[in-house]
């Protein structure tokens, strides 16, 4: 796969996909997810984790983007917040309110109150819900493996956007449940240590990696660059 770079920087909390879906950053995007699509042909990425060794790599930024492109597409699409610790999603979908991830493994509320549509077609969005204290056991529960097994056969996308995998120990946890990983490295930021880390923890617990995605990229005013 060839590289591919854009040309505008993504504020952290839009949605430029939505925004402006003729820009060339939503572009750059919707190059990713045809790329995706053309990996998996042997083996279907279904699911898909995201993920940075660091905080502030812009992990959540391309989660939401890149669900927001595969609905576009048409496919139906579940963005998962992951990250039990310290969510995301509220700041790029707004109007999604519910108890979240967190509420329906603790049985408060039930899978049709936790799962909201979205303003974009064909998108919806499992918020975290509130912080919990016990993240890494929720997300390696039994009802955390039945929960995910059911929304695979009611969507045909799912997106999870993780918690750093150099901090804690959910996105591996998560990367077993999943078909693939994308890894979100920022450039000037993500050391060659933590980004070679990041790829051996993955391997360790037996996590494919699709690609890797450089964000923040100064060069000539790109913000993104996709590579294999």
């Amino acid at each position: 796969m060839k590289p591919r770079t854009a040309t505008k920087k993504i504020n952290k909390n839009k949605l430029i996909t939505k925004i402006d879906p003729k820009s060339l950053v939503s572009e750059d995007f919707r190059v990713i997810r045809t790329n995706i699509d053309y990996s998996g042909i042997d083996s279907q990425y279904k699911s898909i984790m995201i993920t940075s060794p660091e905080p502030n790599s812009g992990k959540s930024v391309v989660s939401a983007n890149l669900a927001v492109v595969f609905a576009q597409q048409g496919k139906s699409t579940l963005l998962i917040d992951g990250d039990l610790r310290k969510s995301s999603v509220q700041y790029f979908f707004p109007e999604v309110r519910s108890g979240g991830l967190t509420a329906l493994l603790t049985g408060r509320i039930q899978l049709e109150e936790a799962v909201e549509e979205t303003e974009v077609e064909n998108l919806f969005v499992l918020p975290a819900g509130f912080l919990s204290t016990n993240p890494a056991e929720l997300l390696s529960s039994k009802k955390m493996k039945e929960l995910f097994k059911k929304l695979l056969t009611m969507y045909e996308q799912i997106i999870i956007d993780t918690p750093p995998i150099l901090a804690v120990a959910d996105a591996q946890i998560i990367s077993s449940l999943v078909d693939g990983t994308i890894l979100v490295f920022r450039s000037g930021y993500t050391s060659k240590t933590n980004a070679k880390k990041s790829v051996h923890v993955l391997q360790q617990v037996h996590g494919k990696i699709i690609c890797s995605i450089l964000n923040d990229h100064k060069n000539k005013k790109d913000a993104y660059y996709y590579g294999k």
